[in-house]
């Protein structure tokens, strides 16, 4: 059975889709297999998985709406190699008040249409979240096996961020999904160099002792580069240090669920 990681923060501009999407090739890269579900309307993940020849027939619009459309019927081939998408559509916005009416049963609908086939068909599955904690967040949390929270080196706000994640764990934990953990934090866009850098990651080291990534994500413009051309780093920047930390990355996530190398 594989594993289903939500990626999350309550603060938007923590790279939660750049870390979604070079994790995923990362994983593929070392021969697993890996699903990106896309849960944030603004639909970045979609784009960049497929190029931004975004076209399929069903999304998680689909899945959302439909009790009968299996997740294989809205599950495609991305354009890396390996990796397969469950592309979203802007229209899935309209659907959060409409789903947000019975909770927290409503949050469950994701799990149950998702869950059991994803786990079966794929050994890493990520899922991209809104730069929230609303309703898509919180029923991917209800979803997911795991939780990492990126937090961007240079805002203390993601801190914030952080906590309150934190907080909708245990509170998941005890409102319908108790296998839920935190996996990690991630220290994302750092630039040591930097004051602010070097205090924040030193405050994150003395209040999060063994529950963040060893591997830091650097500051740097290949990530930028990369998605203009609707790619991972691993595309025309598969040299560079950027991509390098996602290798380590990928290596450190497996070590610490204990998959082979």
């Amino acid at each position: 059975m594989g594993i289903i990681i939500t990626i999350a923060n309550n603060k938007g501009g923590v790279g939660k889709t750049t870390l979604t999407c070079n994790l995923a090739h990362a994983l593929a890269l070392k021969g697993g297999r890996a699903l990106v579900i896309d849960t944030d309307s603004q639909c970045n993940a979609t784009s960049l998985l497929t190029g931004g020849n975004i076209s399929f027939q069903n999304s998680l619009y689909d899945i959302l709406t439909s009790r009968d459309l299996a997740p294989k019927k809205a599950i495609i081939e991305s354009s890396i190699k390996k990796i397969d998408l469950l592309p979203n559509s802007s229209d899935t916005a309209v659907l959060e008040y409409d789903l947000s009416q019975n909770l927290p049963e409503n949050y469950s609908i994701l799990r149950s249409r998702v869950r059991d086939y994803v786990k079966e068909k794929y050994q890493y599955v990520l899922i991209d979240t809104p730069p929230n904690l609303g309703y898509f967040s919180l029923s991917s949390l209800f979803a997911a096996d795991f939780c990492i929270v990126p937090i961007s080196a240079g805002s203390a706000y993601s801190i914030e961020g952080l906590l309150r994640v934190l907080a909708i764990i245990e509170k998941i934990q005890e409102d319908g999904n108790p296998d839920l953990r935190f996996l990690r934090l991630l220290v994302n866009n750092i630039d040591r160099r930097t004051a602010m850098g070097r205090v924040i990651v030193s405050e994150l080291e003395k209040n999060f002792k063994g529950k963040m990534f060893e591997t830091h994500i650097p500051r740097s413009t290949v990530f930028e580069q990369a998605e203009y051309i609707k790619s991972t780093v691993f595309g025309n920047h598969a040299t560079t240090y950027g991509a390098k930390a996602y290798r380590e990355l990928a290596t450190e996530l497996k070590r610490i669920l204990g998959s082979p190398e």
